[in-house]
């Protein structure tokens, strides 16, 4: 599917702010709001728009410690292992990698005997070969948007 400028605009526009209605979006590019609407439908139909998400800060519910762990899994096992990952609550994001881990999680959990229980529990899973953990101290940056700057 193409992306032309107005497409990009309004897809800056919704990674700034979701709820943003159709009639500003609109009035920001010149457009009408039905105009915009049948544009985001059209980016929603072609998957462009994988879906819309309130971004909640975990601090807010005691979820104070974020890390990142490294999966090796035993030869093979690696699609054995990954959907019993995918199902924890704690786990955010599952990579399938290529290098020294074969599966990288991003995952928060309340603090450190936390995390620990939960790497126990990841070294029980059947395949799992062995984790290595790395644990955030300061998040600098962490976005979800994509930026078109360059390509116009």
């Amino acid at each position: 599917m193409e992306l032309d400028s107005t497409d990009k605009k309004i897809l800056s526009l919704l990674q700034e702010d979701a709820k943003l209605p159709y009639s500003k979006i609109g009035e920001e590019l010149g457009i009408s709001s039905s105009g915009v609407h049948k544009r985001i439908k059209r980016l929603v139909e072609e998957d462009v728009i994988q879906y819309f998400t309130a971004v909640v800060d975990s601090k807010k519910f005691g979820k104070t410690l974020k890390a990142f762990i490294g999966v090796a899994t035993e030869s093979g096992r690696c699609g054995d292992v990954r959907p019993k990952l995918i199902d924890r609550p704690e786990v955010l994001e599952v990579h399938e990698m290529a290098g020294e881990h074969d599966l990288f999680l991003k995952l928060v959990t309340e603090d450190t005997k936390k995390l620990n229980e939960i790497l126990h529990e990841i070294d029980r899973i059947s395949g799992v070969g062995s984790t290595r953990t790395s644990v955030v101290l300061k998040t600098e940056k962490e976005t979800t948007s994509i930026s078109f700057q360059s390509e116009d």
